[in-house]
């Protein structure tokens, strides 16, 4: 056991070789009640000891497949409406000087993700590193990103970002607590949680809070005001269709994501190359990224696209496929350049990443330093792993190669040497600014 003492009160973790670990602190009032469309609401101050050796309950998904093949242990995570949670690890050796900071956001569509998911707890990183990882909980699907305020002018819109929000201030304020540097705090995410953290670096409130940012495989396209009104729409003529004139105040949860599911059906399969939740633009997120000024690095793996396409029996009709590929606002290839599997796959990695991350790049250099890395390690003779697809790489930016052996994969030491070398050039990244 380890107890910590914060302005907020006791806080009692658990002590492990290596590192302590502090799990479900609540950063925001529970958005549930009269808070479940609004922005987050830190917390209070609470009374005696908060035990923080349990994970919290995690945010209302659908199921996600994913989710247990990227895992080593068959835990049964509880979804609730009352998420907003961190969790905190720091190393327990003798340090003298405050540790950088590292808050991971995690990807999944906007639909899907949770921080106790086994991929994102990063005790080998440190273990091995002089930094503290904090992970949080954020509001996904309609609760998180549909434009309640269509549905109700007293309502709120991106209320997952503003979620993240708060986590971030509350790592600013109290993170010293714990033995990290209030004022050298990293944000890095991928796939949603990178585009989230695009969005945050244009909001004038977060940016002075942020030292680095770390964005692995996700380049962000916001909805319009439009859009965002339209969806809500939508999703409110779903809910009278279906539920009657029952107040959203009123929904359980389950209905909720019943909504989320029919709303889903509405736009048909897109093997998660569309998103039907994920920010709105708004007039308190810049339009550009004129005003970013700190370090980035940008990470993507060689064959993105591979996991959205794994085999031939997944591939999307070619038609289907074009009618994804038009409303992504995309020039739309001829049927027999997107007859194959392969050829999805390749379309998905190019169109959907590669060109947009170079774009994102060439506009980020304008006003800062970017540094670049590209993922291209593959288990060629393991089917599960035979490229290096989207989110393969975050096995070895957390040092997660137990995930590998967990699928029966050899780990050789060439690959643990790339594990450590990537979190040490991390690290490296978070402490000075430069990979």
């Amino acid at each position: 056991m380890c107890l910590v003492h914060t302005k907020l009160g006791y806080v009692k973790g658990e002590r492990h070789t290596g590192y302590d670990c502090f799990k479900g602190i609540p950063y925001a009032k529970p958005p549930i009640g009269a808070l479940r469309f609004l922005h987050a609401h830190p917390i209070d101050q609470w009374q005696g000891v908060l035990d923080a050796t349990q994970w919290s309950d995690i945010p209302i998904q659908p199921h996600n497949s994913l989710e247990r093949f990227f895992a080593v242990t068959d835990h049964q995570y509880t979804q609730n409406e009352d998420c907003l949670y961190l969790n905190i690890w720091r190393p327990n050796r003798k340090v003298t000087h405050p540790l950088p900071v590292i808050i991971y956001i995690y990807g999944g569509s906007f639909l899907n993700g949770h921080s106790a998911q086994d991929l994102y707890q990063p005790h080998e990183m440190v273990k091995q590193e002089d930094v503290i990882v904090v992970t949080l909980n954020y509001r996904i699907g309609a609760l998180g990103f549909l434009d309640w305020s269509t549905v109700n002018s007293d309502w709120d819109k991106n209320n997952g970002l503003s979620d993240q929000i708060c986590a971030i201030q509350w790592v600013h304020q109290y993170i010293e607590a714990f033995g990290g540097h209030p004022n050298h705090i990293s944000l890095m995410g991928q796939s949603a949680g990178a585009m989230s953290i695009e969005a945050l670096l244009r909001i004038s409130s977060v940016r002075p809070l942020i030292k680095n940012a770390i964005l692995l495989s996700g380049i962000l396209k916001m909805d319009r005001l439009e859009d965002g009104n339209q969806k809500a729409h939508e999703f409110s003529a779903l809910k009278t269709k279906h539920l009657g004139t029952q107040d959203f105040e009123t929904l359980s949860s389950s209905e909720m994501l019943f909504l989320m599911e029919k709303h889903q059906e509405c736009y048909g399969k897109s093997k998660g190359l569309e998103l039907l939740y994920q920010p709105i633009e708004t007039e308190h997120i810049d339009s550009t990224y004129h005003n970013v000024r700190i370090p980035i690095l940008l990470s993507i793996t060689k064959s993105e696209g591979d996991i959205y396409i794994a085999n031939e029996h997944k591939r999307l009709p070619p038609a289907q496929f074009q009618a994804v590929i038009q409303r992504a606002g995309l020039k739309v290839p001829q049927e027999n350049e997107i007859q194959t599997a392969q050829q999805q796959r390749d379309f998905i990695t190019t169109y959907y990443f590669k060109k947009p991350f170079q774009n994102l790049y060439e506009t980020l250099s304008q006003y800062t330093t970017v540094w670049t890395y590209e993922f291209t390690w593959a288990h060629p003779t393991h089917p599960d792993f035979a490229t290096p697809y989207h989110i393969l790489d975050v096995i070895f930016w957390m040092g997660r190669l137990d995930i590998l052996t967990a699928h029966g994969a050899y780990v050789s030491d060439h690959d643990k040497q790339l594990s450590r070398h990537m979190m040490r050039k991390l690290c490296h990244f978070v402490q000075t600014g430069k990979f």
